[in-house]
């Protein structure tokens, strides 16, 4: 599990990544413990539980994110059914790999000689940081990082008393200077 100090997560990029979610911090091995501790050697778990589950084995609630890649993976919507250990832990594993997947679509570069020849061409990154964060890393990039409604208020334009003065001396053609 990442650490978590008061000052934050020790890597906060790669905390923020797409892919950085529970099952990818916890092994096979820690859930396999909390799922003995819930329902015995052997048995069975509802689906409705499986929440309940990773909260438990994480200390923390899985994000909706998760819990979405968990139903649709293991077919926790269906109503009445449930999953042994080994079905289970077959899910996580798939969930694991399509997370692997996506947090390689974070790797712009490869290399050093890679980043330096972009940098120095000032070429774009091809991937945008929606594409790589869940949310923004910066208080710059939190204008647009969802699709927003962005209100423009006009402010009347106010002037002092010695501009207004001015103005009114320009309106009857007398040279201030």
């Amino acid at each position: 599990m990442q650490n978590v100090t008061a000052l934050g997560p020790l890597e906060p990029f790669k905390s923020n990544l797409l892919s950085a979610l529970g099952v990818m911090h916890f092994s096979n091995e820690e859930i396999k413990e909390t799922f003995d501790e819930l329902i015995g050697n052997g048995g069975v778990i509802e689906n409705d539980r499986v929440f309940e589950l990773l909260k438990t084995a994480y200390g923390f609630e899985p994000m909706p994110e998760e819990m979405g890649l968990f139903v649709n993976t293991l077919r926790l919507h269906e109503e009445g059914g449930s999953l042994t250990w080994e079905q289970l832990r077959d899910g996580m594993d798939r969930i694991r790999e399509t997370l692997e997947g996506v947090s390689k679509n974070a790797t712009e570069h490869s290399s050093y000689a890679d980043l330096h020849e972009d940098r120095v061409k000032h070429k774009r990154y091809s991937k945008d940081p929606m594409d790589r964060y869940k949310a923004p890393m910066t208080e710059s990039q939190s204008v647009g990082w969802h699709e927003e409604e962005v209100f423009n208020e006009a402010f009347k334009k106010l002037s002092c008393e010695e501009t207004r003065y001015v103005a009114s001396m320009v309106k009857q053609h007398i040279d201030v200077f």
